[in-house]
């Protein structure tokens, strides 16, 4: 610090003053800088649009998808808006830490029998980076749906965007799909593979119908192609009420015990046809007498036998 006395006694602060307002405006400069920090980057599996927005220049796409990057600059007050790039996933399951929601979920449909099904879900694709633009200013900003500063997990917004399209089109695919089916049907045989070739057919063309545009493809869907795929859906087997699933046991346990009284009713009705026909084989005389010899020769009870057609006797040897 340095000063100096001039004769009336006034003291000067020539370099403190100077220290006092650069360091004001460094800070001026640092609050800036900070407030419009133009630097940026783009995490992997991610892509960034760039919207022009200083001072100087109203709010435009800068013309540029950006790929995963270090950090860069952007722009004095440009915004970077970033989205997934890889495959994603909706899931409705009933396990908390596996679906979307945070929370047990499930979509309950009516079945031809008016028996509630529950259903667990699995939606897996991905965004159209070819109409990323077009998504981010029709739906993106209207939900908030980016992922904000570049975070694994997007925003909120994302996560309402996915319940208001995805979620809705799976509740009244399964709605309509379920009534076709009987509780037999659910319980008897593999329904579910043809429930979910069913919803998978038309569900990417529902939710894309919602959005007003090819929005989202299936997983197999690669940037430049001009092609989308369908999504991959994957149901979990249905589940039927416990009350239902027991009531369903016992009516078969039953069925079973009335097959199984009808099969030895059929068994006696056999084996008495079959002695009916003894009986009647040996109702002649000449019959009779010679079932009861052969009776009488295997029991070892005589030792001769008498040769039909004539008076001849073998008699055989005693043991």
């Amino acid at each position: 610090m340095s000063f100096y006395y001039r004769s009336d006694g006034e003291v000067r602060y020539s370099s403190v003053a100077a220290t006092i307002i650069a360091s004001v405006l460094g800070a001026i400069a640092l609050i800036a800088l900070l407030v419009a920090w133009p630097f940026e980057k783009v995490p992997q599996s991610y892509v960034g649009l760039s919207y022009g927005g200083g001072i100087v220049e109203g709010q435009h796409f800068q013309g540029e998808k950006i790929g995963p990057t270090s950090l860069f600059f952007n722009g004095w007050g440009d915004k970077l808006y970033i989205y997934p790039a890889t495959q994603r996933n909706y899931i409705i399951s009933l396990h908390a830490d596996e679906g979307d929601r945070g929370r047990e979920d499930s979509i309950t449909a009516l079945n031809a029998d008016g028996v509630p099904v529950q259903y667990e879900v699995a939606v897996y694709f991905k965004l159209n980076l070819d109409k990323l633009e077009a998504f981010h200013e029709n739906i993106g900003i209207k939900y908030h749906a980016w992922c904000d500063g570049g975070a694994v997990n997007c925003s909120d917004g994302w996560e309402n965007m996915l319940n208001d399209s995805f979620r809705q089109q799976l509740e009244n695919a399964l709605q309509l799909v379920t009534r076709q089916y009987h509780t037999d049907d659910f319980l008897t045989t593999d329904t579910v593979r043809s429930i979910q070739t069913s919803v998978a057919a038309d569900l990417k063309d529902n939710v894309n119908g919602v959005l007003g545009n090819e929005y989202f493809c299936g997983p197999t869907y690669v940037a430049g192609t001009n092609e989308c795929p369908d999504f991959k859906l994957v149901l979990k087997k249905p589940t039927l009420p416990d009350a239902v699933v027991a009531r369903y046991s016992e009516v078969q346990e039953s069925r079973i015990e009335i097959q199984t009284k009808a099969n030895e009713v059929i068994q006696a009705d056999k084996q008495a046809e079959a002695i009916d026909k003894l009986n009647r084989a040996l109702s002649s005389a000449q019959s009779a007498d010679a079932y009861v010899l052969l009776k009488a020769i295997e029991s070892g009870k005589i030792n001769f036998w008498v040769i039909p057609g004539g008076d001849t006797t073998l008699t055989l040897p005693q043991p």
